[in-house]
């Protein structure tokens, strides 16, 4: 989940305080780049002439934004003001003292509209430090049109999954069954996280604060994964992959499945898609 340690609608109500605009920097990943600049900060400018939103094109990667704010703020004098940030980064920076202390600036009826956990994740040490802006979920991505064909309905368990991705690569000769993160970065983790889930599993018991991937749950997710290349079913590349590979694959007409986030919906729908309108999607 992306968050912003400031919602830009917090500035709505702020007065002008100057005869000149305020400009305040964001950094922002090369995914979500474009809809940020031609969407939200050209509104948010219109509504609010007096401060003025300059967005800076960082990586794709998640880790590599976070290095970058990391090694900004270290060395001091930061260019940004804004933080656009994964929620698991909020103990690092806000113990580091790089975030503003939101506590006594957000009310709590405002805190309301968001849902609970989203609030608690940008507290560190009872104080708040960031303030949800969306929320993203895994989502499986699928060729509706070629289920269709196949009268099969969306697989509800790992085992349908491989059954439907096995046929319809015999049958429609899509090259891959299964696309889905294998590099070695943030992203693994999140992806292994919902496997994990779907097994039964868990990574850290939040009562007992027991390390569960030892467990025969968190076995077999990894062999899961790992039966889906040897099986043919995903690339034998994937393991390099992030999610623009695995979209652009997908969105080529090239995989049955793939798991990823809720932007791909939007691109792949979009003209030039091969699979405009032939998809469908479920969490």
């Amino acid at each position: 989940m992306l968050v912003a340690s400031v919602l830009l609608s917090q500035f709505w109500a702020l007065p002008a305080l100057t005869q000149h605009p305020v400009k305040l920097t964001l950094l922002m990943g090369a995914g979500e780049f474009f809809d940020w600049q031609e969407l939200l900060v050209k509104n948010f400018e219109l509504e609010n002439p007096d401060i003025q939103i300059e967005l800076i094109e960082g990586p794709l990667n998640s880790d590599l934004t976070e290095d970058l704010y990391t090694s900004a703020f270290i060395l001091g004098d930061s260019p940004y003001d804004l933080i656009n940030m994964d929620v698991i980064w909020t103990p690092k920076f806000a113990a580091a003292g790089w975030l503003l202390d939101l506590s006594d600036r957000v009310s709590k009826d405002y805190l309301k509209e968001f849902l609970d956990k989203a609030v608690d994740s940008g507290r560190y040490q009872g104080k708040l430090y960031r303030i949800p802006f969306r929320s993203d979920g895994g989502m499986l991505y699928y060729r509706q049109d070629l289920l269709e064909q196949a009268r099969f309905q969306a697989p509800k368990t790992f085992e349908q999954l491989v059954t439907i991705s096995q046929q319809l690569q015999e049958n429609h000769d899509p090259k891959w069954g299964y696309l889905w993160q294998g590099r070695q970065y943030e992203g693994l983790s999140a992806m292994f996280v919902e496997i994990l889930a779907g097994f039964g599993g868990f990574w850290v018991d939040p009562e007992t604060l027991e390390v569960g991937l030892d467990q025969p749950e968190a076995i077999k997710a990894v062999e899961f994964l790992r039966s889906t290349i040897k099986q043919g079913i995903s690339p034998p590349g994937v393991t390099t992959y992030q999610e623009e590979e695995t979209r652009l694959l997908f969105q080529n007409g090239d995989a049955v499945f793939l798991r990823n986030w809720p932007y791909v919906w939007s691109l792949a729908n979009q003209e030039g898609s091969k699979v405009k309108g032939k998809i469908g999607i479920s969490p």
